[in-house]
């Protein structure tokens, strides 16, 4: 027999709504971004492997292989940051929450992670917001990477959708941690903290 007091009430209302679309959101991160960031590095990869073969036995190298293997890279890791996001499993700096929250001060450490994640969403839809211009702007002038032969504004392009992406998982985590201020608990499935301590 399970305690009444420790079980979570279904979500219903707002709630519900709230619910059923992070979980959309976290479906999409988990089986769509994160497979497609994974193989824009896998092809990264193999790129770099190629161009190594090509280097060291061929004696040749394609002029603009060094630029893509880098900006492919960078690309996948653009686009995985949401899904790192989502999960909460970015680096965090937690002793000083960690001191408080031992000490008693658990209202503090909320309204401390409420302040984040208001700060990030601002952040990070500032970002999204104000890149747009610039990849449009990159796109019009025909900017290129260092070897001449890479349009840039592509994978400032994927910077910019990954921004969008942490700005939309950060409204969930904001939503989450002033309804735990609040003394309810939304999203018992999604992790509340799992930063990677530093």
């Amino acid at each position: 027999m399970t305690d009444s007091s420790t079980e979570i009430p279904e979500p219903v209302g707002f709630d519900l709504a709230m619910d059923r679309a992070y979980r959309g959101l976290h479906f999409l991160l988990d089986k769509v971004v994160a497979r497609i960031a994974a193989v824009i590095l896998l092809c990264g990869t193999l790129l770099a492997c190629i161009e190594i073969v090509r280097r060291y036995i061929l004696g040749v190298v394609f002029d603009w292989g060094q630029d893509a293997v880098t900006y492919v890279s960078i690309a996948a890791v653009f686009i995985y940051f949401a899904v790192t996001q989502a999960s909460r499993s970015h680096l965090a700096v937690l002793a000083l929450l960690d001191l408080l929250r031992s000490r008693g001060y658990v209202r503090t450490v909320l309204t401390i992670r409420v302040f984040v994640s208001g700060v990030s969403l601002t952040l990070f839809t500032a970002l999204a917001w104000w890149g747009l211009p610039a990849v449009e702007r990159a796109e019009k002038l025909g900017r290129t990477t260092q070897s001449m032969v890479i349009y840039i504004w592509p994978f400032q392009a994927c910077l910019v959708i990954a921004f969008a992406l942490m700005a939309l998982v950060t409204f969930f985590h904001l939503y989450q941690d002033v309804q735990a201020l609040r003394g309810k608990t939304v999203f018992p499935w999604a992790p509340v903290e799992e930063g990677i301590e530093i």
